[in-house]
């Protein structure tokens, strides 16, 4: 079952298509990479998903539903959360709170329910610390939930956004290069963390320039070039694909099959 399915999206700024014409379908408990060189339309595509822009040609729909009109928080509320290329947290916020964020979307009174410390937010307020507790624990990050987030080392930041992602109660989770700037080890753990988030119900949709990563946990990948779909496929079919290779695999190709 499609969980996102795009038909001829566009997005054009001026006279500039950064996305053109693109068809994709993520179905429902797939891990989908999507990859090419910078420049691409990557992150742009992610921006329509989420609303961020909206889409000068074609349509997205969600489960069905079409997403044209719907602003970012609504289409968090839907079920679509997502994490940055360039870490996104709270920086005087313990990771607990951060994490805490994500869930107010899932609360009668909201975030500034909370702040504000109304009575119907003091009895929501330990069902959220639960929540988000168990989400990171998931991650094996719970036992820094009273430190200050962006204290933490780089690869444990990029897990508390992820946390904090989660705690959206996503259906479909997009992440932006969840392993930029990552040392080798930290990769791995990346890898194990993003099959485990798919073993536990989660469809996942990433951007990734790691090939090696790209090709061992994806289930279809989907490759962009100057903002244009030129392969979609089986990790191994976008390994051989000649058009692929030429723009954007390379020597990147080779090593992933090392």
């Amino acid at each position: 079952m499609a969980i996102l399915e795009a038909r001829k999206v566009t997005k054009a700024f001026g006279g500039l298509k950064a996305v053109s014409n693109v068809d994709l379908i993520v179905e429902e408990g797939q891990i989908v990479s999507l990859i090419g060189p910078n420049g691409a339309g990557k992150t742009t595509f992610f921006n329509l998903i989420t609303g961020i822009y909206d889409v000068t040609e074609g349509s997205i729909t969600f489960m069905g539903k079409p997403l044209k009109g719907y602003k970012p928080y609504d289409i968090t509320k839907l079920g679509i959360a997502r994490t940055f290329q360039n870490i996104r947290l709270f920086s005087s916020m313990t990771v607990l709170d951060n994490v805490k964020v994500g869930q107010y979307c899932r609360t009668k009174t909201g975030i500034w329910g909370a702040l504000a410390k109304l009575p119907i937010a003091r009895f929501e307020e330990k069902e959220v610390e639960k929540k988000c507790m168990e989400k990171l624990e998931f991650l094996g990050m719970d036992k820094y939930a009273d430190e200050i987030a962006v204290n933490l080392p780089y690869g444990d930041q990029r897990k508390v956004e992820i946390a904090r992602a989660l705690a959206t109660e996503p259906k479909l989770l997009l992440l932006d290069e969840p392993a930029a700037g990552m040392n080798s080890t930290e990769k791995e753990n990346m890898m194990k963390i993003i099959r485990q988030i798919s073993d536990s119900g989660y469809t996942v949709f990433l951007i990734e320039h790691d090939m090696k990563m790209v090709m061992k946990i994806s289930d279809k990948v989907a490759v962009l070039d100057h903002g244009e779909k030129i392969a979609e496929g089986l990790p191994e079919e976008i390994q051989r694909n000649e058009r692929v290779i030429a723009a954007y695999l390379g020597q990147q190709g080779r090593e992933a099959n090392a």
